[in-house]
């Protein structure tokens, strides 16, 4: 028997693929303003675009990439322009950062289903659905913001031929002939979360109470029939969420990796975060970092701590993994949170220092008074 050597290609499949792409990288904890983030031509695509690599930490050594089962990236469709066609065995959902156009879906042989689009929109595209998004505007260019599974795809798979060319269609996520399907329609699974496949406006969206985070309401609606959701939550001014443990609750969803961002919507406030594996109390350090509306920043493996410092309600969506019909039920149990009366004094001492800069009183009594009922 003779032994031959070989060379290893460098990188994952998908690391590879998003060279081969030409696809700008961006990578760090916190884009300031996804509105006006710098974009760099995607030529296969016909826009421009960066792909995100949230993290607050660098990749490991002879990794391109830190995150590899989902990842962003922000897009910009030039006036008059379209993000060109394709189909792809990979799930992505997006939200309309600016701009307004319409997108068509099909399957090869089907009729095509159309759906206008303005700011604030949420759409998922079913799998492997043939798909093209249009810009309305001849002025303007339209800029959408997204959340793909390509990394768990290309990494299973391997081959770009197959996951770009592959016939296979799943008519129990997506019906071609459905012309309702694109509407604004929704079905109530229970209280706090919905199933649809478009959401008009975000900022319009209804949300259900939900006080044991701490004030504020909240929704989780579940995209196209897919693992996507859009989960939206809003609370009120003046006042603060309890720390939660978002490492252990939000990235892995049974067994499947779903690496998580807010993007905020309305408003100012900051958040504290704390390390992988470091529980927040008396005397341990967390570290701040600032958002306004635009924001998107990543809370990493650890505990972290929202904050609203203007006296308006901050509302904030994340788009993750999140169907209890494809993950069970199981995979959205309730996260480690550290109650009001546990925390570190300098919490509460770092948000008063922050709303007294700003001539605002905290409303927070009626909320911490629960918590010590």
């Amino acid at each position: 028997m003779t032994t031959e050597t070989v060379t290893l290609p460098e990188g994952s499949a998908f690391e590879r693929w998003v060279l081969s792409e030409g696809l700008s990288i961006t990578q760090q904890q916190l884009i300031p303003d996804i509105r006006t983030h710098p974009l760099e031509p995607w030529e296969r695509t016909g826009v421009n675009a960066t792909l995100l690599d949230l993290t607050p930490v660098p990749p490991r050594e002879g990794t391109l990439l830190v995150h590899q089962g989902t990842s962003r990236y922000l897009c910009e469709i030039p006036a008059g322009g379209t993000y060109k066609a394709e189909r792809h065995m990979y799930e992505e959902i997006f939200y309309v950062v600016s701009g307004r156009g319409a997108t068509s879906v099909w399957y090869e042989g089907s009729p095509k289903q159309t759906f206008e689009w303005q700011e604030g929109s949420v759409f998922s595209i079913p799998l492997n659905a043939w798909h093209e998004i249009y810009n309305a505007s001849g002025e303007e260019p339209a800029r959408l913001y997204a959340c793909f599974t390509a990394p768990t795809v290309f990494n299973l798979y391997g081959s770009p031929e197959f996951i770009f060319n592959c016939p296979s269609t799943f008519p129990e996520r997506f019906d071609p002939y459905d012309e309702t399907y694109f509407t604004a329609k929704s079905t109530r699974v229970r209280r706090g979360m919905v199933k649809t496949n478009f959401i008009p406006n975000v900022m319009m969206l209804g949300l259900d109470e939900n006080n044991r985070r701490g004030p504020g309401r909240t929704v989780y609606a579940v995209m196209a029939n897919g693992h996507f959701i859009c989960h939206t939550s809003e609370f009120p001014a003046q006042t603060y969420k309890k720390a939660h443990d978002a490492g252990r609750s939000e990235r892995h969803q049974a067994g499947m990796t779903s690496e998580v961002a807010y993007l905020f919507l309305s408003g100012e406030g900051y958040d504290l975060q704390w390390g992988p594996g470091i529980a927040p109390g008396p005397g341990v350090p967390f570290e701040r970092l600032d958002y306004r509306a635009g924001t998107l920043l990543t809370p990493g493996d650890g505990f972290h701590q929202h904050f609203n410092a203007c006296p308006e309600p901050i509302r904030y969506t994340v788009l993750r993994f999140g169907s209890p019909e494809l993950l069970g039920t199981g995979s959205n149990v309730w996260p480690p949170q550290i109650e009001f009366d546990d925390e570190d004094p300098a919490v509460w001492e770092t948000f008063m220092a922050e709303l007294e800069k700003r001539g605002l009183e905290p409303k927070m009594g009626e909320y911490r008074d629960k918590d010590r009922s």
